[in-house]
């Protein structure tokens, strides 16, 4: 970006100030600035015309960063990010549909287009129909390599600059989260499966999680240092945010944490994959379509049907925006009721005589037509 101005200084012993004219431009990722006192705002702006003329002539030097380097040079300045080995396995799904030695700069929109063209023509080898078949990928699935490969881009040309510019990356979009979580009826049958289950800390750590709302990684990497039991509160350092944050207990999580065995030192649950044992837990309470990180919606869904507030529910669970919160919103008793209600026609009093209540109604009715005739008219009246 290049920039006239005039800069004023004093002239030691002098009252009068010194003024000069000049530019501040950016030629090679350099900032230079030229100033000279001679020159009136004409000279200043024909010089940095020149000086921005010689540069858009002078040769440029193509870059050779391939995929594979680049992906290389992306891990190295990602190292403390959680996702590492998953974005690890997207960049050599990448290199497999663009080329491992693709040049980063023939990386078009046009190419991108393509690429996302055959994935969504493309089958889930994971996911078959009844009849055997694949499904269609879903829109989260075809979303997250093309999510790396923007960043990846974004670097290369804003911090590497090594891209004149960034192709043009269009997602898809992905339906809202599934919102799931148990009756009271179910919540007992869990409970009770997982306290018949061979891995004895497994109903602990069902009802820590169904109580708390806390990630599998948060609950499961917890240490005794961070359960607080004189304030009642799981303090957390590492979460998915980059936050930090507390979550209060309930009465449930303290009385089972409290009767854990000791010495209290090091992780609170102990190392091992409780997978199959939570599984086998589902199976004997006779419930379908529920995993492990339902236990977070479930204690989210009746936090807001409970009458919980959302910014609260938002600092509980560690979202860093309240849209994420706001797929509970419908859940809350009082949500829309009170607004309404505000809404709501007057009560009528128990000495309007029955002609007037009659006038009422016919006026009422009157309206309601009057109002059906308008939507019919403008064509407002479709499906609701």
């Amino acid at each position: 970006m290049a920039k006239l101005s005039q800069r004023l200084w004093k002239i030691p012993g002098q009252r009068a100030k010194r003024k000069a004219w000049g530019f501040t431009v950016q030629v090679d990722g350099k900032q230079k600035r030229i100033y000279k006192a001679e020159w009136t705002r004409d000279d200043a702006q024909t010089a940095l015309a020149a000086l921005l003329l010689q540069v858009e002539q002078l040769p440029k030097t193509r870059s050779t960063l391939t995929l594979t380097d680049a992906g290389e040079r992306y891990l190295a300045a990602k190292t403390r990010k959680r996702s590492l080995a998953e974005d690890r396995r997207i960049l050599e799904h990448l290199k497999s549909a663009f080329g491992a030695n693709m040049p980063l700069v023939d990386i078009t929109a046009a190419r991108i287009s393509e690429y996302k063209a055959r994935r969504l023509a493309a089958a889930s080898v994971r996911r078959k129909d009844a009849n055997g078949n694949g499904t269609p990928l879903s829109a989260a699935s075809i979303n997250r390599p093309l999510a790396v490969l923007r960043h990846l881009l974004r670097l290369a040309h804003e911090e590497w600059e090594l891209l004149p510019a960034v192709p043009k990356i269009k997602l898809e979009k992905e339906p809202q989260g599934r919102v799931r979580w148990l009756t009271a009826d179910e919540e007992g049958r869990l409970i009770e499966a997982c306290a018949k289950s061979q891995n004895r800390a497994l109903a602990a750590i069902v009802a820590v999680a169904l109580e708390t709302g806390l990630r599998r990684g948060e609950l499961l990497g917890l240490t005794w240092d961070r359960v607080d039991l004189s304030r009642g509160v799981i303090r957390l350092e590492v979460t998915k945010s980059g936050r930090r944050r507390e979550v209060p207990m309930r009465q449930v999580v303290y009385n089972v944490l409290a009767s854990l065995p000791g010495p209290r030192e090091g992780r609170v649950w102990p190392a091992g994959d409780f997978r199959t044992a939570f599984e086998n837990a589902l199976t004997e309470a006779k419930l379908d379509d529920f995993h492990f990180h339902d236990c977070r919606h479930h204690f989210a869904s009746w936090f807001m049907m409970r009458g919980g507030s959302l910014l609260a529910l938002k600092e509980i669970l560690g979202h860093a925006a309240l849209a994420m919160t706001m797929r509970y919103a419908h859940l809350a008793p009082e949500h829309l009721r009170s607004e309404v209600i505000k809404t709501e026609r007057p009560a009528q009093t128990s000495d309007v005589s029955t002609q007037d209540s009659a006038q009422q109604v016919d006026q009422l009715v009157g309206v309601s037509r009057k109002v059906s005739e308008v939507l019919v008219v403008t064509g407002a009246g479709g499906g609701s």
